[in-house]
């Protein structure tokens, strides 16, 4: 299987969709799927699956994490900002579906927040959403950036474990500050 990018350290490098993103020391960054992803709910991805995500990076001692997934876009495909805004807030009842799947009907009730447009080097239009709830008696933050940069979109995909003396949600600030989308020549 070709490799989407290279490792080294706590840097990674694309190969396949040409991207950087540095994460903290104490991070973890790989091209394949940590295990403990499963019990968090994601699906282990098969080869043949159309859309692979491309890099996963994640705290081992809190499993607060973050995804990144590029695919390409349709032909046809048009977008500009509010189109990107629109597009991340329907995810909200997708996220509010799995929360039920995953606890059972209303069990968790999520404070979901106000989409709004973030900066992201080299990407054109790109907007996040998150919202915070408490399950199995632990705060967590679950957001999603969406994004559109000629011919891609990119899917960011994040959690955050709340820890006491944890410093996630600085550490995912700097990891989307270093992220950079690189246009090829």
């Amino acid at each position: 299987m070709f490799s989407p990018g290279r490792v080294e350290g706590n840097q990674f490098t694309g190969i396949r969709y040409s991207f950087n993103v540095s994460v903290p020391g104490h991070w973890k960054v790989t091209t394949e799927f940590p295990d403990f992803l499963e019990q968090l709910g994601y699906d282990k991805p098969f080869s043949t699956d159309k859309e692979q995500t491309e890099l996963y990076a994640y705290n081992p001692e809190t499993k607060s994490n973050i995804n990144f997934d590029f695919t390409p876009t349709g032909r046809y495909a048009r977008f500009n900002q509010k189109r990107i805004e629109t597009l991340t807030s329907m995810a909200t009842e997708s996220m509010k579906a799995e929360l039920d799947k995953e606890f059972g009907k209303g069990v968790v009730k999520p404070d979901v927040y106000p989409t709004e447009p973030i900066s992201l080097k080299g990407v054109q239009y790109a907007a996040k959403k998150y919202a915070t709830y408490t399950a199995k008696g632990q705060k967590r933050e679950q957001g999603w950036i969406y994004g559109f940069t000629e011919p891609y979109q990119i899917f960011i995909i994040y959690s955050i474990f709340e820890k006491e003396m944890a410093s996630d949600r600085q550490d995912l600030k700097k990891i989307l500050d270093s992220f950079e989308y690189i246009t090829k020549k």
